[in-house]
């Protein structure tokens, strides 16, 4: 609105009144890493991956979900976690859900989560598990080997001697370390128990040594690993008579694609490829050794001799997939024998997904959402993964790399990479490259352009069309022209200064096409322009990228029709009008002519007047309208009623301070719009 109340602009916004919480569908499901962990009795990480829950979704929008978890002193502890809007789900990470900061201890846990709207609406679930990051005691656990000699169970001990290969081992544990129940915290019930006795569970194994791969794990009963076992780990000695088992050495094999060996257990490919011949190879023994490969064939190595040969056909050509095909070596005649470890095989066809592109323009980045189906769940979730991920704009004719994006993993196959693009000094429309690659190689590339903006837009001011003047009449004659590549406006106008050091803000007038101006405020002239009074415009503009410029401009300020009376004095009056010896008020506003309208007819009637006093004066005023006194106090305005009669007549009001303070007080009166009866 302008001064006389006006409305000069006007801007619109809906508002979406939302008092419903967020749906919360599903219940709370656990995704395991590995072995035994349940959403009833979960523990470590190697077994808990995350917490899930489904189907949580808000007609607005869902803004953010806190996970948490009721302590014994029935306080909170609480989590930000992941919300994916594709899936409509919640994921808790093993990294929250299982960690020691929520969990202090083993014990039965109210869980929840609060899921929270765009417009703060809460809607909460919950349930009670078993949770235990612990392990039970090993101080009494013992490990045993059977003397096949004298037929008794010793302690094991290295260089030990063993008198019959295969050797017979057995592992102690105390019961009472085992779970139950009623108490579900402990060794899992049940696992790894060949027998027991009053006080112990006892696990036995018989096998050849040496060993080379075989192993076995001791579980919590919330299904993490608190114990493994290498077979390979014993240290024996051979009795005389005694034979070493079979000792595999290394590996190697040719494919179609080259004729060289390749020395390695592990064969990689995102090619087609067809394994033709695979070469085992093992310490040479006094016998004949026999060696098996999974899916592939057998071979003998000879008395003397250290390797053999296996003929196969593993062809791998599409998809995503694992397979470890087990070797194992033997005696010929098929005794003492072990498994010798794995040739595996890992290969992926199929590339990542670019699910979404977005430009955050104020934030200045763009937002990659990526995908990809062949992650896993599992023990697994590392085999098949995103392993980078870039991008790159084409600038001038330049090719310029951004910045390695930061990454946010929403769930296991889905995540969110963020390019900073502020460093891209230009103003154009951009194509940028977007690519993700996976650890086998295979990638996806997405190319997209933008509108970039890093340079700050420019304002030019004008005065009526022309160059600024020292002096103006009208501070709405003021004209802010903002040029810039992208969408901009003036955000911010701020007078400042003169001899009463204003500082207010002004309001905008948006004319479009990038054109603004401003409203007048209530200002005082600078009648000390001489003497260095000015008044400092202060400007801000800004792009939809942020961007921001600030321009300053300093002037002085004389309205037109302006009448200046010169300084009256006045005695100290206690707010009483002193008239001197002819009936006149010692201090009155006036005119030498009547009124008259722009039109030159004569102003008639009750003008709406305003009187406005500075606010470095040092004492209120009080005029005399015809409604009354109107008492102003510094930096006040307030209107009154002239009346001017039916035929027009000039100015004559009275003014006096309003108590005894001495002083100075510079006041100014403005009739806005003159009018007539007629």
């Amino acid at each position: 609105m302008d001064l006389s109340g006006s409305i000069t602009s006007t801007s619109s916004y809906s508002f979406v009144q939302d008092t419903t919480a967020p749906t919360i569908a599903g219940s709370f499901t656990l995704t395991r890493n590995a072995f035994y962990a349940t959403i009833d009795n979960f523990g470590k990480t190697n077994t808990t991956k995350q917490l899930n829950m489904s189907g949580v979704t808000d007609a607005n929008g869902i803004d953010h979900v806190e996970y948490w978890v009721k302590q014994p002193d029935n306080t909170k502890k609480y989590a930000d976690v992941q919300y994916n809007n594709d899936s409509n789900s919640v994921v808790i990470d093993g990294s929250i859900a299982a960690s020691t900061n929520m969990v202090p201890s083993p014990g039965y846990y109210e869980i929840g989560i609060d899921v929270f709207d765009v417009a703060g609406n809460k809607s909460t679930k919950s349930r009670y598990s078993h949770i235990d990051l612990t392990c039970p005691s090993t101080a009494n656990d013992v490990t045993q080997v059977y003397n096949a000699n004298s037929g008794v169970w010793q302690t094991y001990s290295p260089g030990m001697v063993i008198y019959a290969n295969p050797v017979k081992v057995r592992y102690r544990r105390n019961l009472n370390d085992f779970a139950t129940p009623s108490a579900p915290y402990g060794w899992k019930i049940g696992n790894a128990i060949s027998y027991s006795d009053g006080n112990y569970a006892y696990y036995e194994r018989t096998f050849p040594y040496k060993q080379q791969y075989t192993y076995f794990h001791f579980f919590s009963e919330s299904g993490h690993v608190c114990r493994t076992h290498h077979l390979r780990s014993f240290n024996f000695t051979l009795a005389n008579g005694v034979d070493l088992a079979p000792v595999h050495t290394k590996l190697a094999f040719k494919t179609n694609l080259s004729n060289d060996w390749v020395t390695s257990e592990t064969f990689r490919t995102s090619k087609p490829a067809t394994i033709t011949t695979v070469r085992l190879f093992g310490q040479a023994r006094s016998y004949r050794q026999k060696r098996t490969l999974s899916s592939g064939g057998t071979c003998y190595i000879e008395i003397g001799s250290s390797y053999c040969d296996i003929s196969t056909n593993y062809k791998f050509s599409t998809g995503r997939g694992y397979i470890p095909y087990a070797h194992h070596a033997y005696k010929a005649d098929g005794t003492m024998g072990l498994h010798s470890g794995y040739l595996y095989f890992y290969w992926d066809f199929n590339s990542p997904q670019i699910s979404s592109l977005t430009q955050n323009k104020m934030g200045r980045s763009i937002q990659m959402n990526t995908f990809d189906a062949d992650t896993t769940s599992d023990w697994r979730s590392s085999m098949w993964v995103i392993s980078s991920a870039g991008a790159s704009a084409v600038v001038d004719g330049n090719v310029i790399a951004l910045s390695s994006p930061t990454m946010n993993k929403v769930d296991y196959q889905h995540r969110e990479y963020t390019f900073d693009t502020s460093s891209l000094d230009v103003a154009a429309i951009v194509p940028i490259t977007f690519f993700v690659e996976d650890s086998y190689g295979n990638r996806t590339e997405k190319t997209e352009s933008y509108a970039i903006d890093t340079k700050k837009p420019e304002v030019l001011v004008t005065y009526n069309g022309t160059v600024l003047p020292e002096i103006i009449t009208d501070i709405r004659d003021l004209e802010f022209k903002v040029e810039d590549f992208s969408e901009a406006s003036l955000t911010s106008v701020q007078l400042t200064g003169s001899d009463a050091n204003e500082n207010v803000y002004l309001a905008i007038v948006d004319k479009g096409d990038g054109n603004f101006s401003v409203e007048k405020p209530r200002i005082f002239p600078t009648l000390d322009y001489d003497s260095g009074e000015r008044y400092t415009l202060n400007m801000i503009a800004q792009d939809e990228f942020g961007n921001s410029v600030t321009k300053s401009i300093v002037f002085g300020y004389t309205p037109e029709n302006l009448i200046v009376v010169d300084t009256q004095q006045y005695l100290p009056s206690n707010g009483a009008a002193l008239y001197d010896v002819s009936d006149h008020a010692i201090a009155s506003i006036y005119s030498e002519e009547i009124l008259t309208l722009d039109s030159s007819q004569i102003a008639t009637g009750k003008q709406q007047a305003e009187i406005s006093n500075r606010k470095n004066s040092d004492f209120p005023i009080v005029v005399r309208g015809n409604d009354g006194l109107v008492t102003v106090a510094p930096g006040e305005t307030k209107t009154m009623v002239v009346d001017l009669g039916v035929s027009g007549s000039k100015l004559d009001i009275e003014v006096y301070p309003a108590n005894n303070t001495e002083g100075s007080a510079e006041f100014m009166f403005n009739i806005p719009t003159l009018t007539t009866i007629y």
